[in-house]
């Protein structure tokens, strides 16, 4: 199983439009976040001849605008695409897109062969409750877990996928991790125990922070997955 990095803050392509936010496409088939800009997922598809007609699957991670940018620019280019939400988004896409096929996430869900969202999780930012799902891509590697911006805290998205799959094991661990401006011991706490828990790859990215990418690497050393704009990762 491939996953493609269509945006981040970083880029492997000098041509790639970057900023804040993601956009990975799985196996070409499933995209996860839609970037900060429809303007600047469409271009970075179209750079890295990416083929639309073949995305059946939208998930969106959490109800921030630069996770949920590019949905409407994709949907002028193919408006039959199923778009799993949690349900504060869920009432906005409604309302905002009645004729998007739209679906409200609760629990797990498979979205596609081997391919299935934690279900939204429910957390609390700037004092006020949001929802967030992650996704977990099952290959013969073991589980891959790709997260936007891990606002539900790493390890409790962690203790989720292990709920979801108890006897697997997990290979690797991507994306948002949420831990800029954290303090360096509570970034190395975690890294500790995600190691414990024998995560063998980590690719930290977006919202991650510099600091946590310092601490993740000495960690993990050569384990760690560098995620930029136009890489792509074999799970």
């Amino acid at each position: 199983m491939k996953i493609k990095a269509l945006f981040d803050k970083e880029k492997a392509c000098h041509n790639l439009k970057i900023g804040w936010g993601i956009s990975y496409l799985i196996d070409e088939t499933v995209l996860f976040d839609t970037a900060e800009k429809g303007e600047y997922l469409v271009h970075n598809m179209n750079e890295l001849g990416i083929d639309v007609s073949k995305i059946e699957n939208v998930v969106i991670s959490h109800n921030h605008w630069d996770h949920t940018g590019g949905i409407e620019s994709l949907l002028k280019i193919k408006n039959d695409i199923k778009i799993y939400v949690c349900s504060d988004l869920f009432k906005e896409y409604k309302d905002k897109m009645p004729q998007a096929n739209c679906i409200e996430v609760t629990a797990s869900n498979k979205i596609h062969e081997g391919i299935y969202t934690t279900g939204c999780i429910a957390t609390t930012y700037k004092e006020e409750t949001i929802y967030e799902q992650s996704l977990i891509c099952k290959t013969d590697k073991g589980i891959s877990v790709i997260c936007g911006c891990s606002h539900p805290g790493v390890l409790e998205i962690l203790h989720k996928v292990k709920e979801l799959f108890p006897k697997e094991k997990i290979y690797a661990f991507l994306g948002g991790f949420h831990l800029i401006n954290k303090e360096k011991r509570l970034i190395r706490y975690i890294a500790d125990e995600m190691k414990k828990e024998d995560i063998q790859k980590v690719g930290p990215s977006h919202c991650s922070g510099f600091e946590a990418l310092g601490v993740f690497e000495e960690v993990y050393g050569a384990d760690i997955i560098t995620i930029q704009a136009g890489t792509e990762i074999e799970i």
